[in-house]
């Protein structure tokens, strides 16, 4: 008997304290009717924006032994989430399992998370970039934002993106493989907005999502952006659509959370915004 929902192999990392990653991904997309099966790429006591130093526990080895042990036993996946891998072996033991999953012919879609603001997070660099781009060969959809786009296609990183740079950078990363591009936080010439953008590869245009820069940032909103999307688009709709939905929800979410006074660190109140994907 099959089960009545869809499943997803979401393959990133654990946070205990501090929603982003997994502490996302799951609530947001068993709230739009999908079953997650997580596979932590590692374990961290906080995530590490302003906690101080957490405790990390690596799981090496973990995915790959996890993903032949669901192949074992006949356990298939409708979507596959990449998300933060952390280290070239984290990347190679994702490949690997890729070759695997593909027998199911999921839907995959890889958040390549290494960068933000014009530059790399402090622990990666163009090598590690340069390994990513391994993994667009088999993902259907990517969704890095604006800076991490510009370095995967070997572009420098603009003080704002207009349309014709966006169309070139869309151009550079579905030669790299993927198939269909969506860029997030790209820096409007108003900067009291933020835009995404959308490549339509058959058409060979783009549209860009235009939605109001709000004054408080919070972690983790790129995983639930990629959690709607998925989501949604594991519900039939279009790309375009899903991703519409998906800066919607985020937006609504922002608001929700300014409503109360705590840490913005602390990450979104999900549990006050989740309503809105109903």
């Amino acid at each position: 008997m099959k089960k009545p929902i869809k499943r997803v192999a979401a393959i990133h990392d654990l946070c205990g304290i501090g929603k982003a990653a997994l502490t996302n991904v799951i609530p947001v997309l068993a709230t739009l009717g999908v079953e997650v099966c997580p596979v932590p790429t590692m374990i961290l006591s906080t995530h590490t924006g302003g906690f101080g130093t957490p405790r990390i526990l690596k799981l090496d080895g973990y995915i790959n032994k996890a993903i032949e042990h669901y192949r074992s036993i006949d356990i298939t996946f409708e979507g596959v989430f990449i998300g933060y891998l952390g280290n070239e072996s984290c990347v190679n033991e994702v490949i690997t399992s890729l070759e695997y999953l593909n027998n199911d012919n999921p839907l995959i879609i890889f958040d390549p998370i290494f960068g933000d603001d014009g530059h790399y997070y402090s622990n990666f660099d163009k090598n590690y970039a340069e390994r990513l781009k391994e993994i667009m060969c088999y993902s259907d959809i990517i969704t890095p934002n604006f800076t991490e786009a510009c370095i995967l296609a070997d572009e420098d990183v603009k003080n704002d993106g207009n349309k014709d740079d966006i169309l070139m950078i869309s151009r550079k990363l579905r030669k790299l493989g993927s198939k269909d591009i969506v860029i997030t936080s790209i820096p409007m010439p108003d900067r009291s907005k933020i835009g995404t953008a959308i490549y339509d590869w058959k058409k060979d245009s783009i549209e860009i999502i235009v939605s109001d820069r709000l004054d408080r940032s919070y972690p983790g909103t790129g995983d639930v952006f990629t959690s709607v999307l998925l989501g949604m688009l594991l519900k039939g709709n279009s790309l375009l659509e899903s991703a519409k939905r998906s800066c919607e929800f985020v937006e609504k979410a922002i608001i929700e959370s300014k409503r109360f006074d705590y840490p913005t660190k602390e990450g979104l109140l999900l549990e006050y915004a989740l309503k809105y994907l109903y």
